[in-house]
């Protein structure tokens, strides 16, 4: 499940994530609000908020109504907080095709997170 952070203002994102995330989440959460913002501010960064309990997640679900490869060059930062090995490196493999930073963070660096994304 996705909820959106009500830290979330301008052109940052934060997003909490619980169980097992699916396209059709992403598709109906997360990508609409991350096109708004990128038409809005030309840019987003977005702090992944996970739960122990997330299972992963599909990437290729960003891929959907016209928000692709190209679209992956607006994200300036993104923090991931709390994640498994299995998702950080999934977030290393993104970071390849984005022309910004992805930072891996634990839980008990929550507050670093904010700040990083915010800097």
């Amino acid at each position: 499940m996705l909820e959106i952070l009500p830290e979330s203002q301008g052109n940052i994102l934060g997003v909490k994530a619980t169980g097992k995330l699916t396209k059709q989440e992403f598709q109906e959460v997360l990508v609409p609000r991350l096109k708004a913002i990128i038409e809005e501010h030309g840019g987003v960064r977005v702090l992944f908020c996970l739960d122990e309990d997330v299972q992963g997640w599909d990437l290729a679900a960003l891929e959907h109504d016209g928000f692709g490869r190209n679209d992956l060059q607006a994200f300036q930062r993104i923090a991931v907080v709390g994640a498994s090995w299995q998702i950080n490196l999934q977030m290393k493999m993104l970071a390849l095709l984005l022309s910004g930073e992805v930072r891996n963070f634990s839980r008990d660096e929550l507050y670093e997170a904010w700040n990083w994304i915010r800097s």
